[in-house]
């Protein structure tokens, strides 16, 4: 996980916006120790209603499994929720899902330089003025 500005902005924004927010990084560690790698980049681990650790987890990435039992855990199915990530191959495989996906290019990975598969295909600036575009879950509450 990298400390952005754009990254804490989107993340603000999101919330206020009503979006429920979960962190899917691969469940190889304890909740301890992703708890402790989202403190790191300056997140609140209270901004993001699930996040993956191998407690509750049993799948990793690519498998997509992993993405099918966020989904059957959070009870949403795939064109309710957006993937985000910098992985080609880890991330973007939730497309398999129905889920949109959003590949970051700052510090993009592709390891076996597959072809970029993804809805959208941004920087954390670019992402940031997609989350401002988005429409605002709590209008009309």
């Amino acid at each position: 996980m990298i400390e952005s500005v754009e990254v804490h902005e989107s993340v603000a924004l999101l919330k206020k916006k009503g979006y429920d927010l979960v962190v899917a990084t691969n469940p190889m560690f304890p909740r301890l120790a992703i708890e402790k790698r989202i403190e790191w980049t300056g997140l609140d681990r209270n901004d993001f209603s699930y996040v993956t650790s191998f407690e509750d987890n049993h799948y990793c990435k690519p498998q997509p499994m992993f993405f099918q039992e966020l989904l059957d855990v959070l009870k949403k199915d795939g064109q309710e929720v957006l993937m985000v990530g910098n992985d080609v191959e880890e991330d973007m495989v939730a497309k398999q899902l129905g889920i949109s996906t959003y590949l970051i290019t700052n510090h993009m990975v592709n390891r076996k330089n597959k072809e970029v598969v993804a809805d959208h295909i941004g920087t954390y600036a670019d992402f940031l003025k997609y989350v401002e575009s988005l429409p605002d879950l709590t209008e009309g509450e």
